[in-house]
């Protein structure tokens, strides 16, 4: 289990911030001193789920996502601080929607980043564009994940519920507007719908046209320095003690991510390894051509948050763990030894698309693909074959950030994929040919909203270094390896 990144309220020092996360699997609110530790045990999750369907949907009530914040908050203020509150921070998980009638009532469901009844008008709104141009303008692909082929999907199969909508917001801006009065939307969350100009922080009217809605039915961006004062609203008569604090608007959980691990500089790296994966990197100024295989979210009018994403990370785990009969706890076998072993040719080689693939080439359709498999072929050597998979897969997504933003001075790692199997850290640093700092903290995104809402209460303020775990040093012929087996990935993803 991973340690606490945690100080006792008696050690802590002010300001104090509160940092709130909505996750797929619950609601937390945490309060945090002017380090960035939690404070005591003043953490509080209240659980959820999405609604799913076989026919793509993935919703939940917005409403109930508002009163389990308000709960949350509640049990985390429950005793006294010994010094105020100063602002709270705010993520959610990325690409929501929620219709708002006239009277600020939900209409809909919130829907979330996984709902993909909308892939026929994605295909519809591919025809109308260029793609390509769209995105260099957006930093971001036509996909179900964004918010256009929603509200698309919305206009054509719910006109009357499109119709009486006033405005559409994320699932962050509505709890601010249900708790605050204000639809505080910050930039970094709109840049997650996808309609936004990455350099202008502008809704493209060419999408707002596709999809037949007006500019002033979304959410204006605000950048994070633009909070929005907490004295005045329900949410101060509420809880008093929050009236000198600021709601610094909600961002997504990537960039939370990447805060609350420590990769906030440019040159610093954050790699998630979780169900999916992710590499994003923070970085300053215009990036004037973007690579194909990246996203790049604005944050505000001088960051960018550029990465890319890959759906099987953890999922090949548990594919392997169920299909090659290793045993239910993989733990148990030594994979500090099957991973950190130089490489073989003989090692089957595996596109590990088992739900299609995003970075780099987006293609939803891909599928898995093993090569090199022979009767002597073991369990072991396929879950070798897989990981190695996986780690190409984080090459691919590398090559492209290091043509905009250099090789990186440091990578900061986390994700519960890599706490169940550390070893394999071994072929992911090979493949990278960098060192890899694997970060012990749990409740990472938290602590990213709470490091933004510090940044707010005082630019001055550093947070403490997340602790090191284990850093893995990369072997420059192994290296050499996955450099001439990506070759080979690639032209066999390409039948994928």
């Amino acid at each position: 289990m991973t340690p606490r990144f945690a100080t006792p309220v008696d050690a802590s020092h002010a300001p104090y911030v509160i940092g709130l996360d909505v996750g797929s699997g619950g609601s937390r609110a945490g309060v945090y001193d002017a380090t960035g530790r939690e404070v005591g045990k003043r953490t509080h999750k209240e659980p959820h789920a999405f609604t799913v369907g076989d026919d793509g949907t993935s919703i939940i009530d917005a409403d109930q996502v508002v009163e389990e914040l308000r709960t949350a908050l509640g049990a985390v203020l429950a005793e006294p601080l010994p010094g105020p509150i100063a602002a709270i921070g705010v993520d959610t998980f990325a690409s929501s929607l929620v219709a708002v009638g006239a009277d600020g009532n939900a209409l809909t469901p919130c829907i979330t980043y996984a709902d993909t009844r909308c892939t026929p008008q994605v295909e519809s709104l591919t025809e109308q564009f260029d793609v390509d141009e769209l995105h260099q303008r957006t930093g971001s692909r036509l996909h179900s994940s964004y918010t256009a082929p929603r509200l698309a999907w919305l206009r054509q199969h719910h006109g009357e519920i499109f119709d009486r909508t006033e405005r559409f917001m994320a699932l962050g801006e509505y709890v601010a507007h249900k708790l605050l009065g204000t639809a505080a939307l910050g930039t970094a969350s709109a840049a997650w719908s996808g309609m936004i100009d990455r350099r202008t922080g502008e809704y493209v009217p060419e999408l707002l046209d596709a999809v037949g809605v007006e500019a002033d039915a979304m959410g204006a961006p605000r950048d994070p320095q633009d909070a929005v004062p907490i004295a005045g609203t329900p949410l101060a008569a509420e809880y008093p003690q929050l009236t000198d604090a600021v709601w610094v608007p909600v961002i997504g959980d990537g960039l939370a991510a990447n805060l609350g691990i420590g990769a906030i500089g440019d040159g610093i790296w954050g790699i998630s390894t979780a169900t999916s994966g992710a590499i994003r990197q923070l970085l300053t100024g215009d990036i004037p051509e973007l690579p194909r295989g990246l996203w790049a979210y604005r944050m505000d009018g001088n960051r960018t948050l550029v990465g890319s994403a890959m759906s099987d990370c953890g999922r090949v785990v548990d594919w392997a763990r169920q299909t090659l009969a290793l045993p239910d706890d993989i733990t148990a076998m030594d994979t500090q030894t099957l991973f950190s072993a130089a490489p073989s040719a003989g090692t089957p080689l595996v596109v590990p698309f088992l739900s299609g693939e995003r970075g780099t080439k987006w293609r939803g359709h891909a599928r898995a693909l093993f090569a090199n498999v022979s009767a002597a072929t073991t369990s072991e050597d396929m879950l070798r074959g897989a990981m190695e998979g996986v780690a190409l897969s984080f090459l691919r997504i590398a090559d492209q950030i290091r043509s905009v933003g250099g090789s990186p001075q440091r990578i900061v790692l986390s994700g519960g994929m890599t706490e169940a199997i550390p070893a394999w850290l071994h072929l992911l640093a090979d493949a990278i040919g960098e060192p890899i700092d694997h970060v012990a903290i749990s409740r990472s995104t938290m602590r990213g909203s709470a490091v933004l809402a510090l940044e707010q209460a005082d630019a001055s303020l550093v947070p403490a270094e997340v602790p090191v775990r284990r850093r893995v040093e990369p072997v420059a012929a192994h290296t050499e390896y996955y450099r001439e087996r990506l070759e080979r990935f690639e032209k066999l993803s390409d039948l994928a």
